[in-house]
């Protein structure tokens, strides 16, 4: 692709404007091209990519259009006749050029990427132009490629060139491709790409070493005040700033320069934006098609065009990403109750169009409702069949960004210049940012369909030239050289350390190159690290922020415990003022860490959404569901034949429950193993029923009682009768048993126990509870599926295919219980030392998820007893 753009003269007013589509369409009155589906033709006719299509249709359509504009550029004609590859070798190449070339047949007028009236225009006769398009430099490029070298010259044909006085007018204002400087920075305009003889740095050239891109270009703000202030620029317009194509420094640009009172020119006219009816659309289209994913639920909650308020959606979002769904959505009236009604699967194109169109009639926005229905429309456009075509209308649906359009460019003002563009003026002082990471250059991307020695060979045997990744590099890095070449004076390179999000970065190709020609051993030599030099050596005036003592680690007390001074087992509180039950995985949290359990009772969690996992709490969902199903209480105990008939549907009506997202295509391969995982449980389950005589009595039952006067409530997965006559409560986990055996066996086992305490001291008198009240003594036991054990305490000994552990399983755990629910009482919170985590693993066999969950604990955790220096040192 040609550097310079393409650009006109007017013959009478002398007017330079760039030669685009529109402009060409405009005076050579194209026709309107008519519209082409690829996916269509792919579907219906042989190709080299149909296993890459099936795979991924939307993809390799995109691939497979970018090359088909690639080979129409690659010719002068741009038209397939072009195309002779009768020299060309069998092989790869040959097929997939082939294939390229039937499809830009098959498209006919229909050519993307504009190429339709570039087609146009190159079959024209100059008599059909309503208006002279004088070339104002026709000069060729050596990146042009042939559609472009044609163009110039049907221009020059139709048109002639520009008079040389606006030539030379234009050549006054424009930057200059050669050097303009001396010393160093000379050097590198005229030689970056060369193997020229390296020099010496000098003052021409300064590289700073900054943080991220926030602090870039706070620094870049400050450093044209310095230059300003030092006269060593007499205005701002005198200096020309160059960042990369990437938003975050948009966004921090007008900020920075506006405190220091320094104007910027070129600026986008209407800033970039997200496309919320794509958005909106394809959140839409994914709950339709089902199963729902939380995501798009959670999305289309907190779009700005439905008809609730930012905060009832967060809300809507926040309950549905947690839960699956969202209690406050029931609550909902008008038109917020008949959109939420609409999101339901379907399973008819019908249904879709009419459920879209309900969406849209919901929209208070006006244009935002005409224009959700001008794209459901062109998804209507594209479907055939009874049953939707989701690819289809996803791929139509697709969010656009809005590119920032415009350009407020002004004499008196800082010159802002983009990665892609050449510089609009020339200046005295350049500012280049983003010296580091993805930019200067970019990668390029490698071509899906050609490697680049197949391009070689195409080119050998046919003359079609396509660009290699080495030629995208080279027009790329001469870009830069050209963008250098826009300073007279001096320029300044900025490197960050590390991106926006913290990750750390490598110098950028060029500064690589930059080292080379100024006899750097690395490119690293070259950069001054700001936060290295002493404040008075800093080239810039600074204000910094105080920093907070201790780097903003909170102060807690020597004894590592803070002391509140309320009741804190009554944060969460019942409508009568007692504090809601806890359950017994909040008072597993509570041994493990006081403060985490604290946190967890406010509230206070990463929110961070993130979409449906099949993870060890869904798998253990699923596990419960299927058993509960395949042996309901008060039945006989299924033998081998039923649970073999009844697996499947118990376990679709589980996934339904539990984990709707299971049942898409993508995840046949999980749901097959689930499959196979379930049958093992259940007919290992069905052998320790059968073996005991045992009858269930009931399944997912509450428990509601006390443990040293704290309210305690938790469902219990089975109750079973044995025939001995003993009563077992089994807890089932999707786990192995050898970590709840070393649990139970160093008596830190809570869960059981408290079932136990529970009926003891019950709040809810039952059957049961009348029970163990009379003097029966139940059994808890763990059902441990991953390997089919059953793990009792010492009153489970004798039950056949059961390992009774002869140790008390919980003594330490309600002891360290009853302690932490006197301190956190009386408002004592003990924060945990660094070593808790490997000594509750070690000591106690439990693992403090706790611990790891909540980053926020790291802020609160105390360095070891160990750790600590002694007072006298």
């Amino acid at each position: 692709m040609k550097i310079d753009p393409i650009l006109t003269a007017h013959p009478v007013t002398g007017a330079v404007r760039h030669i685009t589509a529109d402009l060409l369409g405009a005076t050579y009155l194209a026709p309107r091209m008519p519209a082409f589906d690829l996916t269509v033709a792919l579907q219906q006719g042989p190709s080299p990519w149909r296993d890459s299509f099936t795979a991924a249709p939307v993809e390799t359509a995109m691939a497979i259009e970018r090359g088909i504009v690639a080979l129409a550029r690659a010719t002068k004609t741009l038209s397939p006749e072009a195309i002779e590859m009768r020299d060309l070798p069998d092989g790869r190449a040959r097929r997939h050029l082939s294939a390229l070339g039937d499809l830009w047949r098959q498209m006919g007028d229909a050519m993307p990427d504009d190429l339709g009236v570039l087609a146009h225009m190159l079959c024209s006769e100059p008599d059909q132009a309503v208006e002279a398009l004088p070339v104002l430099d026709p000069t060729a490029c050596a990146f042009s490629d042939p559609a472009e070298v044609a163009l110039i010259e049907r221009l020059v044909a139709h048109h002639g060139s520009a008079p040389p006085e606006a030539r030379a007018a234009w050549q006054s204002s424009r930057v200059s491709p050669h050097a303009n400087a001396t010393g160093a920075l000379g050097h590198l305009q005229a030689n970056l790409t060369s193997n020229s003889a390296p020099v010496d740095p000098d003052s021409s050239l300064a590289v700073f070493g900054l943080r991220d891109p926030i602090e870039e270009v706070s620094f870049a703000a400050a450093r044209t005040r310095q230059l300003l202030d030092s006269r060593v620029i007499s205005a701002p317009q005198e200096v020309g700033l160059l960042i990369p194509d990437d938003a975050i420094y948009l966004e921090q640009l007008a900020q920075s320069f506006d405190a220091l009172g320094l104007p910027l020119a070129g600026l986008p006219v209407e800033p970039a934006s997200r496309d919320h009816v794509g958005e909106l659309l394809t959140a839409a289209l994914a709950i339709l098609r089902g199963p729902a994913p939380r995501t798009a639920l959670a999305s289309l909650f907190t779009s700005p065009l439905a008809p609730w308020s930012a905060d009832q959606g967060a809300l809507l979002a926040r309950e549905t990403m947690e839960n699956g769904r969202s209690r406050s959505a029931k609550s909902l009236e008008g038109i917020s109750a008949e959109l939420v009604d609409t999101l339901r699967p379907v399973a008819t194109t019908a249904r879709m169009m009419a459920r879209l169109q309900a969406i849209a009639a919901t929209l208070p926005d006006l244009q935002a409702k005409r224009d959700f229905r001008s794209r459901v429309a062109l998804i209507g456009a594209s479907q055939n069949d009874e049953a939707p075509d989701w690819t289809s209308a996803l791929r139509k649906a697709a969010a656009r960004p809005n590119a920032s359009s415009g350009s407020d460019r002004f004499v008196e003002g800082v010159s802002l210049f983009t990665e892609s563009a050449l510089p609009w003026r020339p200046v005295r002082q350049l500012i280049v940012l983003g010296m580091a990471g993805r930019a200067w250059p970019r990668p390029a991307p490698a071509n899906p369909l050609f490697t680049d020695s197949e391009i070689a060979q195409i080119k050998e045997h046919t003359g079609l030239t396509m660009r290699t990744r080495a030629d995208v590099l080279n027009r790329r890095l001469e870009l830069f050289r050209r963008q250098l070449c826009a300073a007279s004076d001096g320029a300044t390179l900025l490197v960050p350390a590390r991106d926006a999000a913290g990750k750390p970065l490598a110098p950028a190709t060029a500064l690589t190159l930059i080292g080379r020609a100024l006899r750097a051993a690395k490119p690293e030599d070259l950069v001054t690290d700001l936060r290295a030099m002493t404040l008075a050596a800093w080239p810039v005036a600074h204000r910094l922020t105080v920093r907070l003592p201790g780097g903003g680690a909170p102060e807690v007390p020597d004894t590592g415990i803070l002391r509140i001074g309320t009741d804190l087992l009554r944060i969460r509180r019942e409508d009568d003022g007692r504090g809601r039950p806890q359950s017994p995985s909040r008072l597993e949290t509570l041994i493990v860490s006081p403060l985490a359990w604290v946190l967890e009772e406010l509230g206070a969690k990463d929110r961070t959404w993130a979409p449906e996992c099949l993870d060890v709490l869904v798998l253990g969902s699923i596990v419960h569901e299927v058993l509960e199903i395949l042996f309901p209480k008060a039945a006989p105990i299924p033998d081998m034949a039923q649970i073999e008939a009844g697996a499947d549907a118990a376990l679709d009506t589980a996934i339904g429950i539990h984990a709707p997202f299971l049942l898409a295509t993508d995840w046949a391969a999980e749901r097959a193993s689930l499959a196979r995982e379930v049958r093992r449980v259940a007919l290992s389950w069905a052998r320790f029923l059968t073996a005991n005589g045992a009858e269930i009595l009931d399944n997912e039952f509450q428990l509601v009682g006390d443990q040293r006067g704290l309210r305690i409530a938790g469902r219990a997965d089975t109750l079973l009768r044995l025939a001995d006559g003993r009563i077992v409560i089994v807890d089932h986990k999707r786990s192995a048993s050898k970590g709840r055996r070393d649990r139970m066996e160093k008596g830190w086992d809570l869960q059981v126990a408290l079932y136990r305490a529970m009926m003891e001291r019950p709040e809810v008198d039952t059957e049961l509870t009348r029970r163990v009240t009379a003097g029966v003594s139940p059994v808890t036991a763990y059902h441990l599926t991953n390997d089919g054990t059953i793990l009792t305490g010492p009153e489970g000994a004798g039950i056949p295919g059961a390992q009774a552990v002869v140790s008390d399983i919980a003594e330490h755990a309600l002891d360290h219980l009853d302690q932490t629910i006197a301190a956190v009482g009386a408002g004592d919170i003990m924060l945990n030392r660094s070593g808790d985590a490997k000594r509750i693993r070690k000591d106690r066999g439990i693992t403090p998820y706790s611990l790891e969950k909540n980053s926020f604990l790291a802020a609160f955790t105390l360095s070891d007893l160990a750790e600590e220096p002694a007072d006298d040192e």
